[in-house]
């Protein structure tokens, strides 16, 4: 996706859904979600994800569950473009 896109489902976004989500995202998933938060998002959801400890897998996983339908509905509905490579190539 593309940082527009990006900003877009984080609007969204519930920030609980969001802090649990990044408790188990690699490094270059979190520096792509932060690089595109403003800095107070950015420090209020760092600071909840420092302070939420023994979180479940399954809670994560459910967190996750629901920002991937986030980003389904609104590819759905136009609103954000994911790029799967091929021929559907978007030029801009």
């Amino acid at each position: 996706m593309d940082n527009r896109s990006i900003q877009r489902f984080i609007r969204e976004c519930d920030m609980r859904d969001m802090v649990y989500a990044l408790k188990n995202a690699n490094e270059q998933i979190t520096t792509v979600i932060f690089s595109n938060m403003s800095t107070r998002m950015k420090e209020s959801i760092q600071s909840d994800m420092e302070v939420t400890v023994n979180v479940r897998l399954k809670d994560v996983e459910e967190a996750q569950q629901r920002i991937v339908g986030i980003i389904r509905r609104l590819e759905e509905e136009g609103e954000l473009i994911i790029n799967k490579g091929g021929k559907d190539d978007v030029i801009v």
